[in-house]
């Protein structure tokens, strides 16, 4: 038998430590974590269990675990479900599913069969208003809880309680996937609204700035040939002949038009440094795979271009 060190004993014991239906705490997450700290966990996690990596001889046990917790939380529907109801949502045991979930512990818990099991049918009957039971007649009586305990009805053909609740029972579980629905609605527009509110904000600047605004360029070209400079950072850009010629601009105003170049200046290049950075994020992590990392795709993320990033360097702001 192979040996296994310490530390791949500790990690397959932690995970066998906990209770099957503790998914976040088997991820070593938070139950705030986003998808991608969960994912990242997993694999991690996922490199240390696997039966190929630790000879422990539990491992494959603690693996199956890990992959049973990932395959709840990496499911969206699944993960809404453990986090409403904190179980098992590939569980299909939800209540008193049968007679044997009744009878499997307490006062009535019986072996099954013979005298036993037609005992267990006359009390279900007896509670549930069923008519097959021998020990209660055919016709038995219904039982309802009311506000002081048991309440039992007058003998008869009346429906037995629980059928006389489905239609609410129904219409809440109706409203409760309405009321889901609802909040999925509103988590993905609370979702993409950041993102519009990116696209409008500028629109919306756009369309009711004035029109005395001046015009300008970062490149020299035969309308904007003037060249000017940003008070700050002393960054070149263009402007035309009539912009210069305008009268009614003082040198008060020459110099807040040459700070609003700038800051302009510098929130594009912000913008476009954290999409290269998102960029090659995601390759860098595209190179790692589950175990071992490709080289060729990591040396051209590394060697991605990050022009906006390095202008940002050469000023200082990064």
């Amino acid at each position: 038998m192979a040996s296994y060190t310490p530390e791949q004993e500790k990690v397959v014991i932690k995970v066998l430590s906990y209770k099957p239906h503790q998914f976040y705490e088997i991820l070593d997450v938070s139950k705030t974590a986003s998808d991608s700290e969960i994912k990242k966990s997993y694999r991690k996690l996922a490199v240390r269990l696997h039966p190929d990596k630790n000879p422990h001889p539990r491992s494959a046990e603690a693996f199956k675990i890990l992959n049973k917790a990932w395959g709840v939380l990496s499911d969206p529907q699944k993960k809404q479900i453990f986090d409403s109801t904190g179980t098992d949502p590939d569980s299909r045991q939800t209540g008193f599913s049968s007679s044997d979930d009744v009878f499997s512990s307490g006062p009535f818990a019986r072996h099954r069969g013979g005298a036993d099991s037609a005992f267990e049918e006359d009390i279900l009957n007896f509670f549930f208003g069923g008519g097959g039971g021998r020990g209660f007649g055919g016709g038995g009586p219904t039982f309802a809880f009311g506000n002081n305990g048991f309440t039992f009805q007058t003998f008869g053909d009346e429906q037995p309680f629980f059928f006389q609740n489905a239609r609410p029972r129904r219409q809440q579980r109706q409203q409760q996937q309405r009321q889901q629905e609802d909040m999925s609605v509103y988590n993905l527009i609370r979702q993409f609204l950041p993102f519009l509110l990116l696209l409008l904000v500028p629109l919306v600047s756009h369309l009711f700035a004035e029109d005395s605004t001046p015009d300008y360029s970062f490149t020299k070209n035969s309308v904007y040939s003037r060249e000017r400079f940003t008070p700050r950072f002393k960054i070149p850009f263009y402007v035309s002949e009539k912009f210069l010629d305008k009268s009614h601009l003082n040198s008060k105003q020459l110099r807040n038009f040459d700070s609003k170049v700038e800051n302009l200046y510098i929130q594009d290049k912000r913008s476009k440094c954290s999409r290269e950075q998102i960029i090659k994020n995601e390759m860098i992590e595209d190179a790692q795979g589950w175990f071992s990392i490709d080289h060729a795709k990591l040396k051209r993320a590394e060697e991605f271009p990050m022009p906006n990033c390095q202008a940002l360097r050469n000023l200082n702001l990064i």
